[in-house]
């Protein structure tokens, strides 16, 4: 092999997949009004690094010599995600957008990070999120569950689009807010980002692993058994207010946060999801610390070592870091695109693995070539995707080119079927023939 490697790279037959899949998640993104925008795959260095440098720093990948090549230097990045571009993109823009602001935006980023399976260096993700300024005073938790329901109905038609109606899914979702105050009530409010991250990671873990981690940052046993007890807790919407009694938390923000849940809880149960499908579990943190508030991980329930297919959160005073002065609030959902691609290949029936385009292949023979040519443009004119096989070849071997690339119908016109102005269309998928009026394949065509 010659490619760089963790870099992905398709078959005719999974980019056709892949293609369909993205059509798929634009249109569903579009029924809900998420307007499609674009950033550029290169920002500034300081809009990649604003939030988080030690981290950034060390996933992105640099650019030598953009400014004219007149200095070495590594000034610009290429794009890590396609959250902090599009922080960037509103300040820029703020004066032409109406908010709140509903955006979409499914393009490809890429990170300089240890590559293995389901995780490659360049990935597609498809974003939607919802900003609003933070000095209109409203927590739109509407918006929550709304992005919440086009995610879960965006999976819902990918599978059944893919003949995958089996497939099973359950969105996790926290609030932030909550573990947080449950952490400040253990008195371990310094450790709460190294307490964070190891929670992040608990479902790759074992149980011994997870709770050496924590031994290693000076907590206790009887603080880990509490930890342990708090994210195993099978929280609920009717039991959600138990919590601060339960876990003896004293803090009167805690209730309001609860509230926050269950409203948003409410607005999702109200938006035609299985309820079953909703889970709250206090152990989805998200690693990126720009989450604070609501936050959310997507599973495939019979497949849970694929890791999450999408998620998201609630963001907060993202944009201040690029400027003090501009403060948006905005929630917003990713579906891991590639990551998904994979579980459908792996997954899919043989008939979505055609290796072509093509539904049609013009059979070539010199005695009708002129009207095999007249059959393959009225084809073409009425928008269908059709070969004509370059050759006057055996038609076994014309045969086995349709049949490797799995291209449904065969063109069929020898000369005596010229004679009574008529064709042979040979479904090769089944195997069967029929007859077919020269002058009526435009009409025929379009039932197929």
């Amino acid at each position: 092999m010659y490619k760089v490697k963790w870099f992905s790279e398709l078959l005719p037959q999974y980019k056709k997949l892949e293609e369909k899949m993205l059509n798929i998640i634009s249109n569903t993104y579009k029924m809900y009004w998420y307007t499609p925008i674009e950033t550029p795959m290169v920002e500034d260095n300081f809009i990649l690094t604003s939030k988080w440098w030690w981290e950034v720093k060390n996933q992105i990948f640099w650019l030598y010599g953009l400014a004219n090549w007149i200095d070495d230097v590594k000034d610009y990045s290429l794009r890590f995600d396609l959250t902090v571009p599009f922080s960037r993109y509103v300040l820029d823009y703020k004066s032409q957008i109406t908010f709140p602001f509903k955006r979409s935006q499914i393009w490809k980023v890429f990170r300089w990070e240890r590559a293995q399976r389901w995780r490659y260096k360049d990935f597609y993700q498809a974003d939607i999120d919802v900003i609003w300024e933070k000095s209109d005073n409203k927590d739109y938790l509407f918006y929550d569950a709304e992005v919440i329901s086009v995610a879960y109905n965006t999976f819902l038609k990918i599978f059944d689009s893919f003949s995958l109606n089996d497939t099973q899914i359950n969105i996790n979702l926290s609030n932030r807010k909550i573990f947080s105050g449950f952490i400040n009530s253990l008195g371990l409010k310094d450790k709460l980002l190294q307490v964070s991250n190891i929670v992040d990671k608990k479902a790759k873990i074992t149980k011994e692993v997870f709770d050496s981690e924590l031994l290693d940052i000076w907590l206790n046993e009887k603080q880990i058994e509490k930890i342990s007890l708090f994210l195993d807790f099978e929280a609920n919407y009717e039991n959600l207010e138990d919590i601060k009694n339960i876990f003896s938390i004293e803090n009167r923000e805690f209730d309001e946060w609860i509230k926050d849940l269950k409203k948003v809880l409410y607005f999702i149960y109200k938006m035609w999801i299985n309820r079953e499908d909703i889970k709250i579990n206090f152990s989805i943190i998200r690693w990126l610390d720009y989450y604070t508030w609501i936050v959310f991980e997507t599973f495939i329930v019979s497949d849970r070592k694929l890791w999450s297919i999408g998620s998201g959160g609630r963001y907060e005073n993202l944009t201040k870091n690029i400027d003090a002065k501009e403060n948006f609030s905005w929630v917003g959902f990713s579906i891991w695109v590639t990551r998904l691609e994979d579980y459908l290949f792996e997954n899919v029936k043989t008939d979505y693995l055609a290796k072509t385009t093509s539904e049609y292949l013009i059979i070539n023979f010199p005695d009708t070539i002129t009207e095999s040519l007249a059959i393959y443009n009225d084809l073409i004119k009425s928008w269908k995707s059709v070969e004509f096989y370059p050759e006057d070849d055996k038609l076994s071997k014309q045969f086995k080119y349709a049949d490797n690339k799995k291209i449904k119908f065969c063109v069929i016109l020898w000369a005596q079927e010229l004679e009574k102005w008529i064709y042979i269309l040979k479904n090769m998928f089944s195997w069967e023939s029929s007859e077919e009026k020269i002058k009526e394949i435009s009409k025929k065509s379009e039932g197929l």
